[in-house]
């Protein structure tokens, strides 16, 4: 009997799947006929045909119709190009000839218009241009000038009424609009095939060509007319419309038929469809357009060296004739191969069920299970059977390696701590947790993850244990260079050691600092993460490894007073005397003064002079940690003596200061700005309250004393111990109103109510409000009121 283990075949061995009460197990496969997972194998397979079968079909009919349609589009294209191609060179020769017109000195304004010699060299010139040139059927020149019109062509000279009128008298052009035209011409002008009476006998169909002479001048001295047959035009287009119906048009740069020709179609149709092919947006060269319900396909061609179109329009229905032709055959072949493919599909079904059938069976038998039930298929028996075993073994292979990353790190951190005595005892703990130290040199590193606060709250645990993890492996894969690397995660979380073992000739503290500088920036270009690295001294005895983890240790704390993502080794650390440095106490004190005064604007750069001394100084580690600890014992003792009642918040700030964990000086310094801005809130507002208070106690003194005549400023202010500048000053800071102005009012509300309530005389309401001058009372009163006291007693009993 064979059994799997670990991807080999194992013989003996039998899988044991656990199974648990109703998941579906029964003693025998099923049957093909109630498998599920055969008619899943029987459904993909046909869709699989369905869909190679559309597709194939698709492409197939869609190449049937694209070969018919570029045969006919060969055709037509090509000959559409001919034509163009064609025209384009006749109009190329014109505009030769109208250059070669210009040049010959006996076509000149003066040589033809000299005499009538000078007229009939002009016209046998002509003629002979004319007999080089076939596409032509006359050729006149026009000279633009005053005095009566003479016209010189091939076949004779003309005056310009004669010529208009008898000779080639255009059924939509005139003589006057001919002038107008040959004035006002800068660039040749085709004007489209139209009736012209010949000889006033024959109607015949020309197209006129216009060229100024000289071509391109700016200002032309004549015009030259070329007259073209329309039939030279058709024998051009011999070709284009020869094997289907439709239209052929020439259209020139305004949208004008120069040149048309139709086959089988009615002219309705084509003026329509000339109509829809100018809403055309850029000209595509090939397009689809409907009229009257018949679709049509538009090829346009441009002319290469004119903004002219050539445009051929052909019924679409008759390029898809071949394929209706086969299309019924094409479809019964279709339905043939679809059968046959369901016929191939059922047979690789059937091929495809048999061994997932064996294999079941296998599984089934070997099992110690409840059989499959008939709901269930192959597939999910053998996954459940897979599964189990899968997860029994990634389970003990996780476990496997946790406890041994474990192991690996308490025996590191047992062997940093120096807690292995003798040399025998660390050998055989080193041999049991495959920790090799065969290299003659010893070093330990410290690594702190610099901002650890952010970097708890940017991280799930999950996270964190895995950049841990990653930081570990980088540095141990860097060590690999020099020797190599054992890291251990210390208890604070924070802290990373690394006991590293380097080769004969790496014994340089160089070596560690350029391993430390790879490993920080590695970390910080994918990780976006910086640390900080203590280095201890290197010693080629095992059991001074405590002692390079003690100078490593204490090199890292050096992050407190130079700031972290750097690097320091303990062999470049200085030892200083404790008397090498002087106490701020003059900042401390400003610091104490500012938190005493409640001055917040002072408070701050006090803090920050008394935290700036350590690295101006540039102390020692030792001393700033003295120095922070007397700046936060001063600040605490100052808080005693204000008898500051701490709140909540407060409180929570204070305690951190009496936790160890501050990375840097400026981390401190940030939580000492704090605290002490909230103790100056809280002594202004302190100060606040005792304000508020001593103005109620001066209201209500004013409120008992108001009657009594001796009553002044300077008494007021001596009865609560302030100055009389500073008592009306802070009165009327708070009321708005002066102090003695406020006694006043009070005098003079209790005066009105007298004189309304009373019959008592002035005199008498004068003394029992304080007053003692009459005359300084009516004044005071007049101003208040407007009248004087005997008036608003009246008024106020009235």
């Amino acid at each position: 009997m064979l059994g799997i283990v670990d991807g080999r075949a194992v013989p003996g061995w039998k899988a044991r799947v656990p199974t648990t009460p109703g998941t579906g197990m029964e003693e025998r496969p099923m049957n093909m006929i109630r498998s599920q997972r055969f008619y899943n194998f029987l459904f993909s397979y046909i869709v699989l045909v369905v869909v190679l079968l559309v597709a194939v079909s698709s492409v197939v009919y869609q190449n049937f119709f694209d070969t018919l349609r570029k045969e006919v589009e060969h055709t037509t294209v090509g000959a559409l190009g001919q034509f163009r191609d064609a025209v384009d060179l006749r109009m190329n020769e014109m505009n030769r000839l109208a250059s070669q017109l210009s040049y010959n000195p006996v076509l000149t304004p003066y040589m033809a218009s000299d005499g009538g010699y000078g007229s009939l060299q002009a016209v046998a010139e002509l003629k002979q241009y004319l007999s080089t040139n076939l596409f032509i059927e006359d050729v006149v020149l026009s000279f633009n000038g005053s005095g009566t019109k003479q016209l010189y062509a091939a076949s004779g000279t003309y005056k310009l009424d004669l010529f208009f009128n008898s000779i080639y008298h255009y059924r939509n052009w005139s003589q006057s609009e001919f002038m107008q035209t040959a004035v006002t011409l800068s660039a040749p002008l085709m004007r489209g095939v139209e009736p012209v009476l010949f000889n006033r006998l024959e109607e015949r169909r020309y197209a006129t060509y216009m060229v100024p002479i000289p071509l391109n001048a700016e200002v032309p001295y004549g015009v030259a007319l070329f007259l073209i047959r329309e039939q030279a035009l058709t024998d051009l287009a011999q070709g284009v419309l020869t094997e289907s119906n439709g239209f052929l048009f020439i259209l020139n740069e305004r949208n004008e038929i120069v040149f048309s020709q139709s086959q089988g179609e009615s002219p309705e149709s084509g003026k329509r469809l000339l109509e829809r092919i100018n809403d055309i947006p850029n000209r595509s060269p090939f397009s689809e357009l409907s009229v009257d319900g018949r679709k049509y396909s538009v090829l346009i061609h441009s002319s290469s060296n004119r903004q002219w179109s050539y445009v051929a329009v052909l019924p679409t229905d008759q390029w898809m004739r071949k394929v209706n032709e086969k299309r019924g055959i094409f479809s019964i072949t279709i339905a043939a191969v679809f059968l046959i493919g369901i016929a191939i599909a059922f047979g690789f079904s059937v091929q495809h069920y048999r061994p997932l059938k064996r294999l079941a069976g296998i599984v089934s038998s070997e099992a110690r299970s409840e059989p499959l039930v008939r709901s269930s298929d192959e597939i999910d028996y053998i996954s459940r059977a897979v599964g189990l075993m899968a997860s029994e073994k990634q389970s003990l292979q996780h476990q496997l390696r946790n406890q041994g990353r474990t192991l690996r790190e308490q025996v590191l951190l047992t062997l940093l701590k120096g807690k292995l005595s003798t040399k025998a005892e660390m050998s055989d703990i080193l041999q049991f947790s495959n920790i090799q130290l065969d290299k003659p040199h010893y070093a330990v590193m410290i690594v702190l993850i610099d901002d650890y606060n952010r970097f708890r709250q940017d991280n799930s645990e999950k996270m964190q244990e895995v950049l841990t993890f990653s930081l570990m492996k980088v540095v141990e894969e860097l060590a690999l260079e020099s020797g190599a690397g054992y890291g251990a995660e210390l208890m604070d979380g924070r802290t990373i050691a690394f006991l590293v073992n380097l080769n004969e000739g790496f014994d340089d503290t160089d070596v560690l600092r350029e391993l430390a500088v790879k490993a920080k920036a590695f970390f910080r270009q994918y990780f976006r993460l910086t640390v900080t690295v203590g280095i201890g001294g290197i010693y080629d005895d095992l059991s001074s490894v405590p002692q390079s983890f003690v100078e490593a240790s204490h090199a890292a704390r050096y992050r407190f007073v130079k700031g972290g993502d750097q690097v320091f080794l303990f062999a470049e650390i200085v030892p200083r005397s404790s008397g090498e440095y002087v106490y701020p106490v003059e900042r401390i004190d400003r610091l104490v003064k500012a938190i005493k005064q409640g001055n917040m604007s002072q408070v701050e750069p006090a803090v920050r002079e008394a935290f700036g001394h350590i690295v101006e100084m540039d102390v020692s580690l030792e001393a700033a940690e003295c120095i922070c600890f007397d700046i936060v014992n001063n600040m605490m003792k100052t808080l005693i003596e204000l008898e500051i009642e701490i709140d909540d918040d407060l409180g929570e700030t204070m305690q951190q200061l009496f936790v160890p964990r501050f990375e840097t000086i400026e981390e401190l310094e940030r939580l000492v700005v704090s605290i002490c801005r909230n103790v100056c809130r809280y002594v202004e507002a302190k100060k606040e309250s005792k304000n508020i208070e001593l103005l109620e106690n001066i209201k209500a003194y004013v409120a008992q004393q108001y009657s009594d005549q001796t009553i002044d400023l300077e008494s007021i202010a001596n009865r609560f111990g302030v100055s009389p500048s500073y008592a009306t000053r802070f009165f009327k800071d708070h009321t708005g109103c002066p102090l003695m102005k406020y006694i006043d009012s009070i005098r003079m509300d209790q005066a009105k109510k007298l004189l309304k309530t009373t019959d008592l005389p002035l005199k008498d309401i004068m003394n029992e409000v304080g007053y003692v001058d009459s005359t300084n009372f009516i004044r005071k009163f007049k101003k208040a009121e407007g009248i004087t006291p005997i008036r608003y007693r009246n008024i106020a009993k009235n």
